[in-house]
């Protein structure tokens, strides 16, 4: 049963990281994701349902559209290796526990963040809803109400905290410092791994977007670095080697 749930799980998680390049990629255009059907963007085709496979689609057409022959977007088939690979993974690593429910949500919220900060700079709203929602009955069904009740205290204390280091980078750098997509995103770290952990997400994350930002910094006139996809990164991290970080948490306790 072990090898079918895996394959199960990477089926399931392929299948949604399509779905998740959709809602990525639309909803900051202020697209609809149900009209129109899944389509070519350059020419408009309309894909049938054996060009919608994931992975094995856009491996069959060798990346490009069966029509116009312009290249499909490498990232919707990353998204869905990765995604794939990730679900059925977790499975392997958790099985059917609180921490695998999780970790469900985690890495589609990793997904659906890379794509859309790194794309158009926006982290969506809806994702975060629904992953504080999912995070906060799980740890009611899992643990007690009071364990969930508590987890949107420790959202709270990360939340303000950033909103503390925005207001006081804008004064400092003349300039928003985060963006209000990273804020939103603090409340679901401090939810998922408690305050103390969260605290020690943030730090992770400023060494996992370092060398991206010196490169960024160097080569773009902009200046402006997506820091959503390094806050998600650490917190999935975090997530996967609590006990680890429980270690590094006691040094300073």
């Amino acid at each position: 049963m072990e090898v079918f749930y895996t394959i199960f799980f990477w089926v399931i998680g392929s299948t949604l990281a399509s779905f998740y390049c959709v809602i990525a990629t639309r909803l900051p255009e202020g697209k609809s994701i149900v009209k129109p059907r899944s389509h070519c963007m350059h020419c408009h085709h309309e894909l049938s349902w054996y060009e919608l496979i994931p992975v094995f689609s856009y491996l069959f057409l060798r990346g490009k559209c069966r029509v116009c022959q312009k290249k499909i977007p490498f990232f919707c088939f990353l998204a869905e290796i990765i995604t794939g690979t990730l679900f059925a993974s977790s499975y392997l690593y958790f099985g059917f526990s609180y921490e695998f429910y999780v970790s469900l949500f985690l890495i589609s919220l990793l997904i659906l963040i890379f794509i859309s900060d790194f794309l158009y700079m926006i982290i969506l709203d809806s994702p975060l809803v629904i992953t504080g929602i999912a995070v906060f009955f799980l740890k009611w069904r899992f643990y007690n109400l009071d364990t969930a009740l508590s987890s949107l205290v420790d959202g709270a204390i990360l939340f303000f905290f950033m909103l503390v280091v925005a207001f006081l980078g804008k004064i400092l750098f003349k300039r928003e410092a985060l963006g209000g997509g990273d804020i939103k995103l603090s409340f679901i770290i401090g939810m998922t791994v408690g305050a103390p952990y969260g605290f020690m997400v943030l730090v992770l994350s400023t060494f996992l977007a370092l060398p991206y930002a010196t490169f960024s910094l160097l080569t773009n006139t902009s200046h402006e670095v997506p820091y959503g996809p390094f806050l998600i990164s650490a917190l999935c991290i975090v997530f996967l080697y609590y006990d680890k970080f429980s270690y590094i948490l006691n040094l300073f306790t």
